[in-house]
Parts: structure tokens; sequence; C-alpha cells
């Protein structure tokens, strides 16, 4: 039984406590933390712990085996060291993206060199079953060589949804709806496709007060040849619409849909390849998906030894960033970006 605390209650808490307590045999939340004071005494009501005053009061007192930051998308590693500062965790789950900075998450590497920490970036739609079988058929090479893909991210977030935390909208703290949305997506591309070496793009803010930008479209260029877009934007009216990919090989085709890439709604190839496309398919209730529950299983299974290579690692949650960085970028210089490795 793994001892974790969670710190930051806010939108996406939910998802995790619901994980948490499906997986009780191999979990069991021994606190929570968060600084505005109704949220962490409704979230210390409902997790049946005790009320903490900081951070380090909940760790000192617990003493966890895992802690996961789900606070400001800019705070996730300035929390996080100081954390690993002032206690002997060693284990740190951290919602999407790491961080919004892919300069802060360099110095975050530097600074955990050598102190054996296990960093788990959440990207739970990788364990989306049309996910796992899209990312099957395309390592055995069923639709042959990627010579193009896609991704439409196209949800509802309001004005009222901005309102909800002064953090929401801003450059440094969300990034915007490529850093804060689509960054799954994003990941998912890279994924698929491989490591991308660069891009352009658009940007704008229409319709809301907010810092950073709402909508968004970018092509991209993959190292393996592949060419692809993105288009992003949290105005979708009148409620979420799609978080899809879709995916062209020299011998077939793969179209994932769904809010959160949750269902294979396509698959064709030359060979006349036939797939029951609803048991690749999962049916939601929101564009968080399911994913969470699978999430924390890999992060057991790792820790006890049964995976050997951390997939949500740093190396690969800065690629992510540093796309979306340099998509960014290029709203302003209107050059197309090239991507240097970081790590």
């Amino acid at each position: 039984m793994r001892k974790v605390v969670i710190v930051g209650a806010g939108r996406i808490f939910t998802k995790h406590y619901e994980a948490l307590k499906l997986l009780s045999k191999n979990f069991k939340i021994v606190g929570v933390f968060d600084k505005k004071k109704s949220i962490n005494l409704k979230s210390s009501k409902l997790c049946k712990t005790p009320l903490f005053q900081n951070v380090h009061d909940l760790i000192k007192k617990t003493n966890p085996d895992i802690i996961s930051i789900l606070v400001e998308s800019g705070r996730h590693l300035e929390v996080c060291k100081n954390i690993i500062s002032k206690h002997a965790v060693k284990n740190f789950i951290i919602e999407k993206p790491l961080d919004v900075s892919a300069k802060k998450i360099l110095n975050f590497n530097k600074f955990i060199k050598n102190k054996n920490i296990n960093i788990f970036t959440v990207k739970q739609n990788r364990f989306n079953k049309a996910v796992i079988k899209a990312k099957e058929i395309i390592e055995k090479k069923l639709i042959g060589d990627l010579f193009m893909i896609s991704a439409s991210c196209k949800w509802r977030r309001d004005q009222s949804y901005y309102n909800l935390s002064k953090w929401r909208g801003k450059r440094n703290l969300d990034g915007g709806v490529l850093m804060n949305q689509a960054i799954h997506h994003i990941d998912l591309l890279i994924y698929f496709a491989g490591d991308i070496i660069n891009v352009s793009g658009y940007g704008d803010t229409r319709f809301i007060k907010m810092e950073s930008e709402n909508i968004a479209v970018a092509s991209l260029k993959f190292k393996n040849g592949c060419i692809g877009t993105i288009e992003a934007t949290t105005a979708t009216a009148p409620r979420d619409y799609e978080g899809s990919i879709t995916i062209m090989g020299s011998k077939g085709m793969i179209k994932i849909g769904g809010f959160a890439s949750n269902k294979l709604e396509h698959v064709s190839n030359q060979s006349g390849i036939k797939l029951n496309l609803e048991k690749f398919s999962s049916n939601i209730g929101s564009v968080y998906g399911h994913g969470h529950v699978e999430f924390y299983k890999y992060v057991n299974s790792y820790l006890q030894g049964s995976i050997k290579k951390n997939q949500f690692d740093i190396p690969y949650a800065i690629k992510s960033v540093q796309v979306v960085e340099s998509i960014v970028k290029s709203f302003t210089t209107r050059n197309k970006i090239v991507l240097k490795k970081f790590i």
C-alpha cells in the first residue's frame, strides 16, 4: 500500500481522488492540501484526512510514498523543488504540462540530477483503448509509413471558467489553449509520429478576457518526414465538441475521435484489416476521460519494478512543452521555428 498526498485540489482533483479510490488496494490518500481555505477544508473532509495548514506540515506528518502535484501549471516545478529541498520523498506525480517553460524544466532536471527522483507527468489519454490500438497498428506498420497527422481540440471554456482562479489564462501560469488543453493532443502527435523538428502557427484571443490565446492553429514537421497540423480552441460553442487525431499512412489511415481521443472511429488499410471499433472505444462523461486510473496503475507497476522505463519522465514531458513554446513564439515572429534537442 503506497501512501499518497495531493497538493492542490482544483478542477482536476476529483479525477485523481476517484482513481485512487478505485485503486484502494494499492494506494491510500493520507492527506491533501490546497492554499484556498474553503477548498482545503472541503477536500480534507472528502478524503477523510486531517486538516493541514501547509504543505510541509502535511508531508512531515503523513510521510507519503508519492506526492501528486495538481497546482497551477506554472508552479508545478516550483512546488516540487521546494518539497524535495526539505523532505525525502522520491516519487512525484505532476499534472500536465510538467511546467509551462522548457527552461524551467531543464533547470529542474539539473536540480534533481543524482537524487533518484521519479517524475510521472500525467498524460492519461495514452491509456485510452483507442490510442493503445492505434499505437499497435502504427508500430506493426499496418498502415505503412506515416506521411500526415492532425489533431483537433475543440472544447468550451467560457469566461466563468477563466474567472474561477486568477491564474487561469495567464501566460506564465496557464500558458493558453495549446499548453493547458491541447497539450494532450500534441503529446499524442509526438507519441504516434515521433519528434517534431519545426513549427509555425497563428494564435488569437476572442470572445473572452484572458492574457493567453484561446484560438490556435499550427503546422508541424516531424523528424521522420511526416507533416502535421494542430487546431485548438476553448471558444467552441455551445459545448465541448471533439479531441480527435487523424493518422495517414502509405497503406491506410486511422481516425480517433470523441471528446478526449476516446473512440476508434475508423481504421482502414490495403490488406482490408477489420476491427470491432466499439471494442476499442470508451464512453466518457467529460473531456477528462477515465485514463487517470490506468495512469496510477502504471505508476504502481513501475515502482514495483515490472516496468523498466518511465515513459512519463522529464525527457518525454519536455517535448510537448517545447513544441507549444515554439508555436507561440511563431505567433509574433511569423517565422518557422526550428526545435533543438534539450535532453
